[in-house]
Order: C-alpha cells, then sequence, then structure tokens
C-alpha cells in the first residue's frame, strides 16, 4: 500500500505510526491487566475448590481408618472420594481450556496488530503459485496473444 502511494501522502501515513504505535501499546497494557486480572480470580476459585475437595477427601480418609465400618460403607466411602478426584479432574480441564482460549485471544489480538501495522507500512504480498507470480491485472501486454 504505502510504497504505491504519491511520496507526499506516504510520509503523512508515516507520521502517524508512532500515534499508532502507542495506540497499540496502550492496547498490549490493558489487555494484559485484562488477563491478569483473569488468571488471578481463576487461581482464586482454583484454590477455594481445591481447598474444599481436600478437606472432603481428607475427611473421607478419616472416616476409612475407622476398623468398625464394614465393606459396604468401606465401599460408598471410597466412591464417594473417586467422585471427588474425578471433579478435580473435570476442574483442571476447564481451568486449562480457560488458558487456552486467553492464549488464543492474545494471538489473535497480537496477530491484528502485526496485520495492521504491515498494512500501514505497505506489505507487497502477492499470491504465487509454484513459484511463479500471480498477476490478476486484465491487462494484456501483447493483444495478439491469448492467456491460458
Amino acid at each position: 500500500m504505502l510504497p504505491y502511494m504519491d511520496p507526499e501522502v506516504a510520509k503523512k501515513a508515516l507520521e502517524q505510526f508512532p500515534s499508532f504505535k502507542d495506540l497499540a501499546g496502550d492496547m498490549v497494557n490493558q489487555y494484559k491487566l485484562i488477563v491478569d486480572k483473569a488468571f488471578k480470580e481463576n487461581r482464586i476459585s482454583q484454590q477455594a475448590f481445591y481447598e474444599a475437595c481436600n478437606s472432603i477427601i481428607s475427611s473421607l480418609q478419616e472416616e476409612l481408618r475407622d476398623n468398625q465400618i464394614d465393606s459396604v460403607e468401606r465401599a460408598r466411602i471410597e466412591d464417594n472420594m473417586i467422585k471427588v478426584a474425578a471433579m478435580i479432574g473435570e476442574k483442571d480441564r476447564e481451568n486449562k481450556g480457560m488458558i487456552l482460549k486467553i492464549l488464543s485471544g492474545a494471538a489473535l489480538f497480537f496477530g491484528g496488530i502485526i496485520t495492521i501495522c504491515a498494512n500501514i507500512l505497505g506489505s507487497n504480498s502477492r499470491l504465487s503459485h509454484r513459484g511463479n507470480q500471480v498477476d490478476d491485472s486484465d491487462e494484456d501486454e501483447d493483444d495478439n496473444i491469448i492467456d491460458v
């Protein structure tokens, strides 16, 4: 884009780039604050959940130490411990999914910033097919030759 502009117009466009750079920097800082807050709140939530699960498992383990319980009660306690362990695993999967979404969002955000910068600075990207540039112009250099 920029390479094809009038030199004066190109200079004016480049003069705006520092402002864009500052804006992009501010956007990155704001995004970082949002991500940091989300991770902090997630960490607090995760910690409370794991503490509750650990407390339940500790109570169930204490019940298992009692030699007076029968095999049916022992099986029920063990099943409950397995259910709590499954809940912990599910919470861990949810947490990893949330982290993946945040990181994907960051990748899209920064990819967008890079794309915008490339367009402003005038990247000259052309499609190529097997190493040959594809020219999509309708103008023929020689009107007597038919393009195939």
